[in-house]
């Protein structure tokens, strides 16, 4: 009966564990606003507005703990994975996103697609993969 009983709220204790699991957040070190700078192939590259000539921006990437949007699609990540390197110049951070994205305007079903961003300093690299 104990067995049973201790069995039993194992069980249950796993199950609300998982029902419970936090969600897929970005880190603080990419949260902000981006300006775009250029592109290449599948890779965007942005700045932040103060390392803009003038503050200036144009395509804005807005990227939130809990979404990113910009470039006509908006992104709910589902998985992260973070890295960071340091060196004496400064640290570099790295995050492979899998997101479930869809494009701006009528509701549809959107798709899944995963996504390099990388940040040293002042700039972001974003490599669809």
């Amino acid at each position: 009966m104990t067995l049973r009983t201790t069995c039993l709220v194992a069980a249950t204790v796993m199950a609300c564990s998982q029902a419970h699991a936090a969600e897929a957040t970005m880190s603080i070190n990419f949260v902000g606003d981006w300006c775009y700078s250029s592109q290449e192939d599948k890779t965007t590259s942005y700045a932040l507005p103060s390392w803009t000539e003038g503050g200036r921006c144009t395509k804005i990437l807005s990227i939130q703990p809990e979404v990113f949007y910009g470039e006509g699609q908006n992104c709910d990540p589902v998985d992260i994975r973070f890295t960071k390197k340091v060196a004496h110049s400064g640290a570099a951070y790295t995050a492979l996103v899998v997101a479930h994205c869809q494009p701006d305007g009528p509701v549809v079903q959107g798709k899944r697609l995963t996504f390099e961003f990388y940040r040293y300093k002042g700039r972001l690299t974003v490599t669809t993969k």
